[in-house]
């Protein structure tokens, strides 16, 4: 996922960015959640490449535990919490030279981990997008800021079984942010810093009811009511604020409202409206979908109860909730004891406990009187004080009964020397699908060979085994888990195998981008997410004229913190190199910019075991009429290749340039025996000479001069100025004196 933050820009923010200390913060230890859409400072336990949801808390706002990394291209629009359950709209960035895809929305369980897809939230037919999310409790429903050209802005309800959303409530364009208040009452903030409260009632029905010194909201924003504290904190990232000259920034800040009567309304002219800042989230970061865990007793009240956790009884029967008692409130403060508990199974209360229990001790509870088993439920804790109220909810989800096996883990394939043979292999799941009674021993495994869906193995209790391809194709397999309670699935990772090539020449020209992705491997080495990509229609502005081609582009919109200097390859299937034979490899290559490509062999189709054979630097650009043309390059690949199977990579190498910039098109890649290469075979006027028919004539004095086939080789010499190219027909390279020129004959 490319984010778009320079460098030099993050220095700065980092630099001069306050952070706000615990001891100025009411209440500051307690925790908030949020998804980071990128994190340049990184988390306290991943690296500055990794964006998912993440914890923090109000003391601390830029010091992030990553909880749930997010990959593979995958953002999130926008996301909302219920109870510590995430419902999050994602959609798939596959570079900057193409629109977001909308992708599935999907639950993140805060305390399992757990992931689940749920539905389409749009069929890709509109360009609607929500900007932010929240939760209306009154009325129990998921509300949605959106905006797009054909519906406009607006509030949608979103389905949590489905994922689909509908238009409630017509709302005037530039609000991006939304959140709803303990009493159903809905706020938005406009692009002049202007909080606004929304008539639910009527379309376009806003009233605007306190200004803040903060606007033009960029992207990635997120507002939600602390409903603990009855305040409204906002994850603001705006182009004008009282840090501007810093860069806008992610600043949490808390807005207080005037105390008003559940059913009445906010106007501008109450007094009590003011702000704080409670320092910045991140540094320089982009996050959304904040959720703020509250209690109903406020910060007084005992906290979360403590290590909370289930156990399925052995016979998977009933279920058993373990837990201590908290020693601080919810606000931080050091408590020595509580009252006593509550336990809620699916948002209904089971029973309550009387004590008082001392902070620290161990409690039990078992729920023998289950409606069903062989299914997840939701249990709450929830600790309270007689005379300061309950505490917040600890969710325990326990599922209860026999369970099917999780999916196995490490998953891999190892592909044998000759492409032909594999093995795959994996670890024994060892706790069940959902966390209930499971017996290790009873697992069974199938094992399906993707794309091609042949059955490689079924009902095996091994950990392995071996495959035989035959057609080159690329592969994958998907390893199923399974008992008599269910089955869980993992995916190896994709691969190039089979009978290797043995006709020549071996040619890619990258017209079927599809095609040409079940033989050849792209690799992006650097894990930077800039790489190779295909099938873009951007040439005929840059180049002159459109051609299906490899392309590597990069933009200063398209450059974040993490970009680095290029290490992209495209790696050849692997080839039968006849014994006795020499070969060569030439490119068709055309940049706007000065780059650096390798060759290199290897007896894998992988950047491991790879050995350098030749550099190229390109030459500057060579423009004919009104197209940038393709230059070729060319070298012999070394002569122990000869009675291997081998491949062959063309490896991009460039530093990352001051300008942010590159643009190069890949033509075409020819692999082919007696290759000497043809180094930047270019097209230029600067010789004066003239084919009429099958003769040459050559206006002025050379030295040498020769005729080279379009694979680089030569064909003829020529010796005088006019020469007789009788027995030639169609395209060939024409050089004289290092000068190169395409010609038709």
């Amino acid at each position: 996922m490319n984010q778009k933050i320079l460098a030099a820009a993050l220095i700065c923010a980092f630099a001069a960015s306050p952070k706000a200390e615990a001891a100025g913060i009411e209440h500051g230890e307690r925790p908030f959640y949020g998804f980071f859409l990128s994190n340049p400072i990184g988390f306290t336990n991943a690296d500055e490449t990794q964006y998912g949801f993440a914890k923090q808390t109000f003391a601390s706002p830029d010091i992030n535990e990553l909880l749930c990394p997010i990959s593979g291209g995958i953002g999130l629009y926008a996301a909302t919490a219920v109870d510590g359950i995430y419902y999050a709209v994602p959609y798939l960035y596959e570079s900057s030279m193409s629109m977001p895809t909308p992708q599935p929305m999907f639950f993140y369980n805060i305390y399992t981990g757990q992931v689940k897809e749920i539905g389409a939230w749009s069929d890709a037919s509109t360009d609607l997008k929500p900007s932010d999310m929240t939760y209306d409790r009154l009325n129990d429903r998921i509300l949605a800021i959106c905006y797009g050209s054909q519906e406009g802005s607006g509030i949608y309800e979103v389905n949590r079984e489905t994922g689909a959303m509908t238009q409630i409530r017509k709302i005037n364009e530039g609000s991006g942010v939304i959140a709803s208040d303990a009493f159903g009452r809905v706020f938005t903030i406009n692009h002049n810093g202007e909080l606004l409260q929304v008539d639910m009632t009527k379309d376009n029905s806003t009233r605007a009811i306190y200004t803040l010194p903060y606007r033009y909201l960029a992207a990635n924003q997120s507002l939600e009511f602390d409903l603990t504290s009855g305040k409204l904190m906002w994850a603001s990232n705006t182009q004008e604020n009282p840090h501007s000259d810093m860069g806008s920034g992610t600043w949490l800040v808390e807005i207080t409202l005037p105390s008003i009567a559940p059913n009445a309304d906010y106007s501008a002219d109450m007094d009590g409206y003011s702000y704080q800042e409670y320092g910045e989230i991140g540094i320089a970061a982009r996050f959304l979908g904040m959720y703020i865990p509250y209690a109903t007793g406020g910060f007084e009240a005992p906290g979360f109860a403590v290590d909370p956790r289930s156990t399925s009884s052995v016979d998977g029967s009933y279920c058993t909730i373990d837990f201590s008692v908290p020693s601080t409130s919810f606000g931080g403060g050091a408590i020595e004891s509580i009252d006593g508990y509550d336990i809620y199974r699916d948002g209904v209360k089971l029973d309550t406990k009387r004590g008082p229990f001392t902070s620290g001790s161990a409690l039990q509870y078992e729920d023998r009187a289950l409606p069903a088993t062989g299914r997840e439920y939701r249990y709450d804790i929830v600790c309270y004080s007689n005379t300061k109220g309950d505490g917040p909810k600890s969710p325990v989800f326990a599922y209860v009964g026999f369970d099917a096996p999780a999916a196995v883990s490490d998953p891999t394939v190892t592909v044998g020397s000759d492409f032909i043979s594999t093995v795959i292999s994996w670890s024994a799941p060892t706790v069940g699908e959902h966390g209930g009674t499971f017996d290790p021993t009873t697992t069974t495994y199938d094992v399906m060979r993707l794309p091609d869906n042949v059955k490689v193995a079924e009902n095996i209790t091994e950990c392995s085994v071996n495959d035989n391809l035959r057609r080159l194709l690329r592969y994958s397999y998907r390893i199923t888990a399974k008992n008599e309670y269910g089955e869980s699935t993992a995916v190896t990772r994709e691969f190039v195998a089979g009978t290797p090539v043995n006709e020549f020449p071996v040619e890619e020209t990258f017209d079927n981008p599809t095609s040409m992705a079940l033989r050849w491997t792209t690799v992006d080495n650097n894990n930077d997410g800039m790489t190779w990509i295909y099938g873009t229609t951007l040439g005929q502005s840059v180049f002159g004229d459109y051609e299906m081609t490899a392309e590597y582009i990069i933009s200063p919109t398209s450059i974040d913190a993490y970009t680095k200097d290029a290490d992209d390859w495209i790696i050849s299937p692997p080839i039968k190199f006849e014994e006795g034979k020499k070969y060569g490899i030439q490119f068709e290559i055309r940049s706007l910019t000065p780059e650096k490509l390798n060759v290199y062999v290897g007896p894998m189709n992988t950047v491991e075991g790879m050995r350098l054979v030749d550099s190229f630097s390109l030459r500057e650009p060579q423009y004919s009429e009104s197209r940038i043309e393709f230059q070729t390059y060319g070298t012999e690949l070394p002569a122990d290749i000869a009675g291997t199977t081998s491949c062959v990579a063309v490896q991009l190498a460039t530093p990352l340039n001051d300008n942010y910039y590159s643009y190069i098109q890949l033509g075409n890649i020819l692999i082919d025996e007696g290759l000497s290469g043809v180094d930047s075979v270019v097209s230029e006027n600067t010789n004066s000479f003239r084919i009429n028919g099958d003769f040459l004539t050559i206006a002025g004095e050379f030295n040498n001069a020769a005729i080279y086939s379009v694979n680089g080789m030569k064909v003829a010499d020529i010796r005088s100025a006019g020469t007789s190219l009788s027995g030639l027909k169609g395209v060939y390279i024409l050089v004289i004196d290092g000068k190169s020129h395409k010609v038709v004959i």
